[in-house]
C-alpha cells in the first residue's frame, strides 16, 4: 500500500455504506469473503489501513463464528454502536444465504450430472489460492519482527503440517508470542 495511505484519517462509514459495501462483499465472496472484506475496508474504501485490519482480525479470529463477521461486527460496532453491526451483519449474509439456499435446491436436483460436478471440483483451487493470497498480504503488512515471523511459522506448522487442533494451535502459538514480545520489551 502507498505510505500516503496510512497517513490519511480513516474514512467513517454511514450505516448505509456499512450495510451497503459488506452485503457487495457477501455476494462478490465467493471462494472465502476475507479477501473480498480486507479489499473493501483497506483498499477501495479506506475505512481502515492494513494494520488496524490486521488487528480487527486478530481480534475476531478469538471469538467463535466466521472471522469475517467478527470483524464486521468490531468494525461497525465501533463505527456505529448495536445497530451498525446489525447492519453489517445482516448485509454481509443476505446474498450468500439467499444463493446458499438456491444452491442447496440446485445441489439436490443436478448433482448427479457430470458438468456440475466439474465446476465444483474447479472452484476448489481458486478458494485456497484466495486464502493464502490473503494471508501473504497480512504477513506482508506485519513489521517485519523475528517475533512475527517465528510465531507465523510455528503456527503454520502446527496447523498445516502437523494438523494440530485449532485450539490448541491458538494457545500454543499465543503464548509463544506473548512470551516472545515481553522478552523483547524487557530486553
Amino acid at each position: 500500500m502507498p505510505q500516503h495511505l496510512d497517513q490519511v484519517a480513516p474514512v467513517k462509514p454511514t450505516r448505509w455504506q456499512l450495510f451497503y459495501n459488506f452485503a457487495w462483499v457477501g455476494l462478490l465472496g465467493f471462494g472465502g469473503v476475507l479477501p473480498w472484506a480486507r479489499q473493501m475496508m483497506v483498499d477501495r474504501r479506506g475505512w481502515v489501513n492494513e494494520k488496524t485490519f490486521n488487528e480487527l482480525l486478530a481480534i475476531g479470529q478469538f471469538f467463535p463464528g466466521p472471522n469475517v463477521c467478527n470483524v464486521a461486527i468490531i468494525y461497525a460496532r465501533k463505527q456505529h454502536g448495536l445497530q451498525g453491526a446489525c447492519l453489517a451483519v445482516v448485509g454481509l449474509y443476505c446474498f450468500p444465504s439467499l444463493i446458499t439456499v438456491s444452491a442447496g435446491l440446485a445441489y439436490a436436483s443436478w448433482w448427479q450430472h457430470q458438468t456440475v460436478q466439474h465446476v465444483f471440483g474447479a472452484i476448489s483451487p481458486i478458494a485456497t489460492g484466495l486464502m493464502l493470497g490473503t494471508a501473504l498480504r497480512l504477513l506482508k503488512a506485519m513489521p517485519p519482527t523475528t517475533a512475527n515471523y517465528t510465531v507465523f511459522v510455528l503456527t503454520f506448522i502446527l496447523m498445516g503440517v502437523l494438523v494440530v487442533p485449532l485450539w490448541t494451535v491458538l494457545l500454543i502459538s499465543m503464548t509463544v508470542s506473548m512470551v516472545w514480545r515481553l522478552i523483547d520489551r524487557n530486553a
